[in-house]
């Protein structure tokens, strides 16, 4: 759980230390926050913290694109479950 919340730390110190043309602070959502961790977790972030998203190449957007689809899928899934249990429609 300490692992996780220092994971999200970084990522939220990421994204707002991140340069970009807009004077704004991008608040991040759920969507946002789960493409940094995997991201990190492929070994990516460094690239991303660098040159951006547009820095990545196909193949390792694609790869993040995919495992992002495939998580937002599971997570679904686990809620209806969840939602089924509890008798909630």
């Amino acid at each position: 759980m300490e692992n996780e919340n220092l994971k999200k730390d970084s990522i939220n110190k990421e994204a707002k230390t991140k340069k970009s043309g807009s004077k704004k602070a991008k608040i991040l959502t759920d969507n946002d926050i789960m493409k940094y961790e995997i991201a990190s977790e492929l070994g990516l972030l460094d690239k991303v913290s660098e040159s951006g998203w547009a820095g990545l190449t196909a193949k390792e957007a694609g790869r993040i694109g995919g495992m992002l689809t495939s998580r937002k899928k599971q997570k679904k899934k686990m809620e209806e479950e969840q939602n089924k249990e509890d008798g909630s429609v």
